[in-house]
């Protein structure tokens, strides 16, 4: 699989319309998503206390974490909009190979930060809400 820079990961929210219409919110300079498994126990009392867990039981959860520079005011505004109504909102992240995850997610965290290089910069945790889906690049 070729390399790819963090700056080549696109943040996008959906309008809310149907069919959905998406604003790119900015470009990541760096980014982390964290794939969350909490397992859940079935161990029995003649386990001798070793732990043993369900196959698929459990909650899963993912969290993603952006740095990057705002597109321009609307991503701005659009990104601020979703961190202060504390409502799951469709996101959609594109990546540098062309992969594509989409899911709607809740803005746990957001930074506007000052100027880097003249472009004003974000730090966004985003937490998925249910499930989400994953296109790989053709």
């Amino acid at each position: 699989m070729p390399s790819f820079t963090g700056r080549d990961v696109l943040l996008a929210i959906s309008d809310g319309g149907a069919p959905p219409s998406y604003l790119t919110i900015g470009a990541a300079r760096s980014s982390e998503m964290e794939i969350i498994n909490q397992a859940a126990t079935a161990t029995r009392l003649d386990d001798d206390g070793v732990a043993r867990y369900m196959a698929d039981g459990g909650v899963q959860g993912m969290r993603i974490v952006l740095r990057g520079l705002f597109k321009d005011g609307a991503g701005e505004e659009k990104l601020r909009a979703a961190a202060f109504s504390r409502l799951p909102c469709s996101c959609r992240m594109t990546f540098g190979n062309g992969d594509i995850y989409a899911a709607e997610f809740v803005v746990e965290s957001y930074q506007r930060l000052g100027s880097y290089d003249g472009f004003e910069a974000f730090a966004a945790t985003l937490l998925r809400s249910g499930a989400g889906s994953f296109t790989p690049a053709s």
